[in-house]
């Protein structure tokens, strides 16, 4: 069993989120235990921190097999 812990980043939350869908969507059924659930886009874009840096849309999440 095992696990992945990463970030996606966005200009903007859609943004984000669309990504974040995108890089599942690239996993298949490998993983099936996703934090945040992308199926609850108001939870995930509620994950969401706002990098002070650049500016971008940041949300982390963890996969688990």
């Amino acid at each position: 069993m095992g696990g992945l812990t990463d970030a996606v980043r966005g200009r903007s939350k859609i943004e984000t989120y669309l990504k974040y869908v995108e890089r599942l969507e690239g996993f298949g059924e490998t993983f099936q235990e996703r934090d945040p659930d992308p199926r609850y886009k108001k939870v995930c874009k509620r994950e969401m921190v706002q990098d002070p840096i650049t500016g971008d849309w940041v949300l982390r999440y963890h996969l688990h097999t």
